[in-house]
């Protein structure tokens, strides 16, 4: 599913325009990430996951040696084991 598709699905299930879906998602949602990962700090999304900022262990600046920062995302457990049950009619597959 990419950006676009993405879009669709929740335009439809908030009854809510293309346009303030990609703003609230590609822009705003977008922003409060970065902000909590540039300040350290993790987001959590109840029943999603956890975006989890750290350094990276490769990837040095060669002027002053500091780390990259990145992001990892841990999904949530009742969000795994959910996928794992309902495994639709495609088998799973991709």
């Amino acid at each position: 599913m990419n950006t676009q598709e993405v879009i669709k699905d929740l335009s439809k299930r908030m009854d809510a325009y293309k346009k303030d879906v990609r703003e609230l998602i590609l822009e705003h949602f977008r922003a409060c990430l970065l902000d909590a990962a540039r300040r350290g700090e993790k987001v959590r999304l109840a029943g999603i996951g956890t975006f989890h900022p750290r350094r990276s262990r490769r990837g040095r600046e060669p002027r002053d040696g500091t780390r990259k920062l990145t992001v990892k995302f841990k999904p949530a457990v009742g969000f795994l084991r959910e996928l794992n049950e309902s495994k639709g009619d495609d088998g799973g597959e991709r």
